[in-house]
C-alpha cells in the first residue's frame, strides 16, 4: 500500500496539506505544480489498497484519472471548493466539496479536523484572497492585528509563490515549499523558526 498525497501548488493547497499531515502523518509521494495546473490526478499510478488524498484541484478537471484511480482499488479522500460536476458515489471515495465563494479548501479541512489547526486554515484562505472569510476563522484563536496581519503575509508570499508558467518560474516548487513548512503545527513557529526559508518567499514577493 502506498500514500499519495495530491494537492495545488498554491497556499490553499499546502496549508491545507499540513493541516492534515500534522493530524495524520504520513510518507507520502507528493503531486502537485504550479497553480494553474490541475489536472494531477492523472499522474497518481494506483494500485490496490493505495489511499490517495486530492486538495483543492477541480474533481471535474480530474474526473476521468478519479474514476481510474478508484477502479484500480485505491481510496480517495477528496477535498475541494471549486466545481465539481457530479460526484460520484463510490464507497472508496470520501468527498468533502463545498463550491460556495466564501469557502476555500483550507477552511474545509480546517471544519473536517474541528480547528486543530486553524492558524493554517487562516493562512491558506488569506492565500485564496478571502480576506472576510478568514478574518472570521481567525476571530476565535483571539490573536493580535499583528499577529492576523503575519498569517495574512505568509498566505500572499506562499500563494504568490505558486504563480508562473512552469515550475523554473517558481522560488521554492511546491513540493519543496510543503516539505519546509510540513511539521510545524502553527504557521508562526515556521516563521520564527526557518527564516531563511520565510525570508526567500518574502523576498520573492517583494521583488
Amino acid at each position: 500500500m502506498a500514500f499519495w498525497d495530491v494537492f495545488n501548488g498554491d497556499a490553499d493547497g499546502i496549508c491545507s496539506l499540513v493541516q492534515l499531515r500534522n493530524a495524520e502523518p504520513r510518507e507520502s509521494t507528493l503531486i502537485t505544480g504550479v497553480k494553474r495546473d490541475i489536472a494531477l490526478l492523472s499522474q497518481v499510478q494506483a494500485a490496490q489498497g493505495d489511499q490517495i488524498t486530492v486538495l483543492d484541484v477541480s474533481m471535474d478537471k480530474n474526473k476521468e484519472a478519479l474514476f481510474a484511480v478508484l477502479e484500480q482499488g485505491a481510496e480517495v479522500f477528496y477535498s475541494d471548493h471549486h466545481f465539481a460536476g457530479d460526484i460520484p458515489e463510490h464507497d472508496r471515495l470520501t468527498a468533502l466539496i463545498n463550491t460556495a465563494s466564501d469557502v476555500c479548501t483550507s477552511l474545509l479541512v480546517n471544519g473536517h479536523l474541528k480547528g486543530q489547526f486553524a492558524e493554517w486554515a487562516v493562512t491558506g484562505a488569506f492565500g485564496d484572497n478571502l480576506r472576510n472569510s478568514a478574518q472570521a476563522a481567525a476571530k476565535p484563536l483571539n490573536l493580535s492585528e499583528a499577529k492576523i496581519e503575519q498569517l495574512e503575509n505568509l498566505g500572499i508570499y506562499i500563494n504568490y509563490n505558486g504563480y508562473g508558467s512552469n515550475l523554473e518560474d517558481l522560488h521554492f516548487h511546491p513540493a519543496e515549499l510543503y516539505r519546509q513548512v510540513a511539521g510545524y503545527a502553527s504557521p508562526f513557529d515556521f516563521i520564527s523558526d526557518n527564516r531563511e526559508a520565510f525570508e526567500k518567499l518574502e523576498h520573492g514577493y517583494q521583488a
